[in-house]
């Protein structure tokens, strides 16, 4: 039993031109492909706030599926004060169980780096008063994420480092947080070019990983390319499994662990 801990389903309608029902009828229909399965569950993360409303929808339609709401760091020159009013309310939601995502990405934008950490600040300050886990999005921001994340009571709260991408020496300052740090691996981990992310895996302890697609975004190796979706997790947990040199089912046993002990799901 595994859990797709960060997934954007309304993403992967657009990109895939498939509805989420009709994924799920196709991954519970035997497949030629056994590495690919149903996850017991999904957390579907509405980062724009066009999005807040649909992700809400789908939580209350499918009892398995799970919501976090937050602003994508690509938002920085947009939000409102509506935007932030409209996630605190959606926060509250029972479906709700993190918020996020949110915080620093450099790839695209080093024009505005003073306004994202300012952003990122306000949004870590919300979202350790909601009570609720946090989904943190860090993009070639290593120095800046660290600093604010230094400076932020995070003790006891359960962040999920999503969709790491970054080198072994930020996993380890990452995990040397005073908080319950999880990071969170994709596709990205099967990468021929991604040594640096299977390097972070191999030093990050099984109790503190989480599995995810990051849907419908980089599918994992063989299907590269392609609308990634929940049902190539197996393929990350395999290669999480080589890197740590433990059997695959102890990487299944330790994340659902951990996808419980982060999001009480």
């Amino acid at each position: 039993m595994f859990v797709d801990t960060h997934c954007h389903i309304d993403s992967y309608e657009r990109h895939a031109d498939e509805s989420f029902d009709a994924l799920l009828a196709r991954l519970h229909d035997s497949s030629d492909d056994t590495n690919i399965a149903c996850p017991e569950a999904f957390i579907n993360v509405a980062c724009d706030p066009a999005d807040f409303e649909y992700a809400r929808e789908l939580s209350e339609k499918h009892p398995f599926v799970y919501a976090a709401y937050g602003i994508h760091p690509e938002y920085v020159l947009t939000e409102s004060a509506e935007d932030e009013a409209r996630m605190l309310e959606f926060l509250k939601h029972p479906k709700c169980v993190a918020c996020g995502e949110f915080g620093l990405d450099y790839h695209y934008d080093l024009e505005h780096r003073a306004e994202q950490v300012k952003l990122f600040e306000r949004h870590l300050e919300l979202g350790i008063q909601s009570g609720k886990p946090l989904v943190l999005h860090l993009r070639e921001a290593d120095d800046d994420a660290l600093s604010v994340l230094r400076n932020a009571n995070l003790h006891n709260v359960n962040v999920h480092i999503h969709c790491f991408t970054g080198s072994p020496e930020f996993a380890e300052k990452l995990l040397a947080l005073n908080a319950n740090i999880f990071i969170g691996f994709t596709g990205i981990v099967t990468f021929k070019n991604a040594q640096n992310v299977r390097d972070a895996a191999a030093l990050t302890p099984v109790t503190q990983m989480l599995l995810e697609t990051d849907a419908p975004y980089m599918a994992p190796v063989p299907y590269r390319g392609k609308p990634c979706h929940s049902g190539y997790i197996p393929y990350i947990a395999q290669q999480l499994a080589q890197t740590k040199n433990v059997p695959v089912d102890e990487i299944y046993r330790h994340c659902r662990e951990n996808t419980r002990a982060c999001y009480g799901i």
